[in-house]
């Protein structure tokens, strides 16, 4: 899609030019009493929107401190002992403490054999430590090529650097002329 699809302007558009926003002139003069006419037609229609749904019994308000007073006053309260609740809860900790410790004791226990030098023969030691070291030795072998290898990428870099600067002359800027 290019750019000029993205915009669309108002001016090349009549339909999308016009303003959709106006209001008949003396639209907001009577607009009050259009709507009153029409939901006092809407409550004519409809019987349930008369009836008001929220209805308090007569004398309700007189005697809700006296139904209050009657069901709080003159009842017992119910009391739990002390003792009752302490019974169940060390019970609870004990039943846990035994559950803990029977997984703890009741577990097969797997044994870890830890190798030691004892069991290996001293050939094999002697023949690992050999392969050792003639690994290191390759190892510094092969540093020795590159670093050859690296000398030779950045002589070569660096003469490509001199020959686009030759080149190209706006590339070579002296810098020591800016102040910063």
């Amino acid at each position: 899609m290019s750019n000029k699809d993205k915009h669309i302007k108002l001016d090349n558009n009549p339909e999308l030019a016009k303003n959709v926003f106006e209001v008949p002139d003396g639209y907001f003069d009577n607009l009050h009493s259009k709507l009153i006419e029409n939901s006092e037609g809407i409550l004519n229609q409809s019987d349930k929107l008369k009836e008001l749904p929220f209805e308090v019994p007569a004398n309700y308000f007189e005697e809700l401190t006296d139904s209050i007073l009657e069901k709080t006053i003159g009842n017992e309260t119910k009391v739990i002992p002390l003792t009752q609740q302490l019974w169940f809860k060390v019970t609870a900790v004990a039943a846990s403490l035994v559950l803990i410790a029977s997984f703890y004791f009741l577990m097969p226990e797997e044994s870890i054999v830890e190798p030691s030098l004892s069991d290996i023969s001293n050939e094999t030691i002697i023949e690992y430590l050999h392969a050792q070291q003639s690994s290191q030795e390759d190892l510094f072998e092969g540093l020795d090529s590159l670093d050859i290898l690296l000398d030779d990428m950045i002589a070569e870099e660096l003469n490509i650097f001199a020959d686009v600067l030759s080149t190209n002359t706006e590339l070579n800027y002296d810098f020591e002329y800016f102040d910063y």
